[in-house]
């Protein structure tokens, strides 16, 4: 549930056409969440929990309405979803050791990898394109972590051999099919014939998190030159920001209202 709770604090901060309003309440959050089912006292815990573990920093507005924002590490992971499309050359590789009993600490760093765009490439080992580390590196700092985690910036290297490799690993047949039924159910869902101005708002922050997943967390981080001519990803991509400029005054309408 953390995931959409934050998907209005994310899309308040990275979408255009809300630049210019208040940051999200709580009531906001509340109203999202209960839109994919939850109810109060799950809301209510989840949100203790956002608050205690950081991953959402609150302030007081002049009005005393407590708002939301992202985090340092937010705005880095925002940034590697935007900085994906380029697609640079080369990767960049972490590897991890830890003692066979430190499983949190191990999972910590998984975590933390997984939302920035890394791909398990081994054992211990996960790949991604070249990004900025610097929050990444700062995040594995605050938990003590540093000691245990290599970064190491590869150039890219002209080998056929590992270039087919990479290629069948992350399977880029399946995933453009897989890219292809998503944009279909994406569009499904959010164009809908008959749905109201809130009803298609709520479902376009509903779907934030599953395209965060889908488009970025899930989609091989290779350079733009490993993949075929007619790889869709930047279609899929184009969607939710295509729809926000169509349809910004019903999102703009829905988000006054909720985040009050």
């Amino acid at each position: 549930m953390s995931e959409l709770l934050i998907a209005p604090v994310v899309f308040r901060e990275g979408l255009p056409v809300l630049a210019d309003l208040p940051f999200v309440s709580a009531a906001g959050m509340r109203d999202l969440a209960e839109f994919g089912g939850h109810g109060a006292g799950a809301i209510r815990t989840a949100m203790s929990r956002l608050r205690a573990s950081g991953e959402v920093a609150t302030f007081t507005d002049d009005g005393g309405v407590t708002r939301y924002r992202m985090t340092a590490i937010q705005r880095s992971i925002s940034r590697a979803v935007l900085g994906r499309s380029a697609r640079p050359e080369g990767f960049l590789l972490a590897i991890f050791s830890f003692a066979s009993d430190d499983a949190r600490e191990r999972q910590i760093v998984r975590d933390a990898l997984k939302l920035h765009g890394f791909q398990r490439l081994a054992q211990n080992a996960y790949i991604n394109g070249q990004i900025n580390t610097d929050e990444l590196e700062a995040a594995l700092e605050k938990h003590g972590l540093t000691e245990h985690v290599f970064l190491f910036r590869c150039p890219e290297i002209d080998d056929p051999v590992l270039r087919r490799k990479l290629t069948e690993l992350f399977d880029l047949r399946g995933r453009k099919k897989a890219l292809l039924q998503f944009q279909r159910d994406l569009v499904a869902f959010l164009e809908e014939p008959g749905i109201g101005d809130d009803e298609l708002a709520r479902r376009f922050f509903y779907a934030g998190p599953v395209h965060y997943r889908i488009t970025f967390m899930e989609e091989p981080p290779l350079p733009a030159r490993y993949l075929p001519p007619d790889y869709p990803l930047e279609k899929v991509t184009s969607v939710m920001p295509e729809l926000a400029e169509r349809r910004s005054r019903a999102l703009i309408a829905y988000y006054r209202r909720v985040n009050r």
